[in-house]
């Protein structure tokens, strides 16, 4: 028979709750997947003769990611849009945010 055992709380100097996801640079969302875009597209980045590992990325929503790659060509992604602020730039793109900040997280983004 087991007697009053008391469950332990946890001692907090060692819990650390978990991080927050950094939002997408793009849209502004914490979106539960994140993924790593490259500011040049890899393929592009090769021809200059750049490694991958070293071409610069950030942290961007998979609609984000998703509408970037629909919409763009690799070399106008390399050109053109190779800055997080020239892309804020583009009416098109900020059309997107506008749209894309409406919808709900647990709703599966579809780019056409």
């Amino acid at each position: 028979m087991l007697v009053g055992m008391a469950r332990k709380t946890p001692d907090p100097s060692w819990y650390a709750p978990p991080k927050a996801a950094d939002p997408c640079v793009l849209c502004g969302r914490e979106a539960p997947s994140m993924t790593d875009h490259h500011l040049v597209p890899k393929s592009q980045g090769r021809r200059q003769g750049v490694k991958p590992g070293d071409i610069p990325t950030v942290r961007m929503c998979a609609a984000c990611q998703g509408y970037l790659q629909k919409t763009f060509s690799n070399s106008e992604l390399a050109n053109e849009l190779n800055t997080v602020e020239a892309m804020l730039e583009r009416e098109e793109i900020q059309r997107f945010i506008t749209w894309v900040r409406k919808q709900p997280l647990t709703k599966g983004v579809r780019v056409h």
